[in-house]
């Protein structure tokens, strides 16, 4: 999954650092990516080996053999265990390595010829992973098991840009109908509503009522425009679920949207399109709708600079219509994750 030559200039930044991401769940990639053959992704700068065990368990391990230092993603599974492609070190699903084919059959394997193995569980069709001690849990995502609910996976957005910067996209009301005109919003209605944001426990929840276009059948109005309600819950570091009710019809759309940060500077965000309404529909026209957006958003963020959050509020203009991003950055800083 992970461009080689770009592998190459990360796993210089893999020494176990205080970075404390390291600290939270980050999702790695859609479940149905990761077969019984391993798969090389890369999170916070880190190469990992992502398998699945004889019982089709993910399993997520350094991706480096601690003979040689070989990426283990280009091993090969058998019978539920992991084989190194260099010299065929085999190991489990706990990183014990069971087999080393160059010693004698009796010979003990040291017990020092373990894989790093990480913290790696499948919630809502991803594959999520924590490289340290999680500090939280995984991000809600409330309507996923819930009945009468279609949902739509859409393809990753791979962004030039730091995770943060994504995320904060998701907060600023501004430029909906100036960016995503005649889709959000539109030109000839700007000003944003007044709203309000709470922060707790590493949770950011922000709501605002706002009139949006049919968008060709996306939101559920009766007519040509309507009002719809967002509420959004942030989990940090890099998530967003947002609920968006139509007050015509009472029916809902839903975006759940989670962020792996490759490195500093480069993002890839995986995104569910969920509704309660045109259940035999067409997904592609949901999914095509969330690309578009997403589109015009990646040109906008991927020139911000600096490419990370600025730590000091001083370094940009913050207006009133801002505070969400203001509460999301002090939210960061207040959990040493904005440096």
């Amino acid at each position: 999954m992970a461009n080689q030559t770009h592998i190459r200039g990360l796993i210089e930044q893999e020494s176990r650092s205080t970075d404390p991401l390291l600290d939270w769940w980050h999702p790695v990639g859609w479940s149905a990516d990761f077969g019984e053959q391993p798969t090389q992704v890369v999170l916070l700068g880190r190469a990992l080996a992502v398998w699945r065990d004889a019982d089709g368990a993910a399993r997520c391990f350094r991706d480096l053999c601690v003979h040689r230092g070989t990426a283990l993603s280009l091993g090969k599974v058998s019978d539920g265990k992991l084989a190194c492609a260099y010299h065929g070190w085999t190991y489990d699903g706990r990183g014990k390595c069971l087999a080393i084919p160059q010693l004698a059959a009796d010979a003990p394997v040291p017990a020092s010829a373990r894989a790093l193995v990480f913290a790696c569980e499948e919630r809502y069709g991803l594959v999520w992973v924590c490289l340290g001690t999680p500090r939280a849990p995984i991000p809600d995502f409330p309507e996923w098991d819930a009945p009468g609910f279609r949902h739509a996976a859409c393809p990753p957005y791979a962004w030039q840009c730091a995770a943060p910067r994504m995320v904060e996209n998701f907060t600023d009301f501004g430029h909906l109908g100036w960016l995503h005109d005649g889709l959000l919003g539109s030109r000839d209605d700007l000003e944003v509503p007044d709203h309000a944001v709470q922060t707790e426990d590493g949770t950011l929840r922000y709501s605002l009522t706002m009139r949006v276009p049919a968008a060709e059948g996306i939101n559920d109005l009766s007519g040509p425009n309507g009002l719809m309600t967002n509420d959004y819950v942030l989990s940090l570091p890099h998530a967003i679920h947002l609920r968006s009710r139509y007050h015509d019809t009472g029916r809902s759309r839903v975006l759940f949207f989670a962020v792996r940060p490759d490195s500093a500077t480069v993002s890839t965000g995986f995104c569910y399109q969920s509704r309660d309404f045109d259940l035999d529909g067409d997904d592609r026209r949901y999914v095509e709708f969330q690309e578009t957006l997403a589109e015009q958003d990646r040109v906008v963020v991927e020139s911000q600079r600096p490419e990370e959050l600025p730590l000091d509020l001083a370094d940009e203009l913050h207006l009133k219509f801002d505070r969400v991003a203001v509460a999301y950055r002090k939210a960061l800083s207040a959990y040493g994750l904005l440096t």
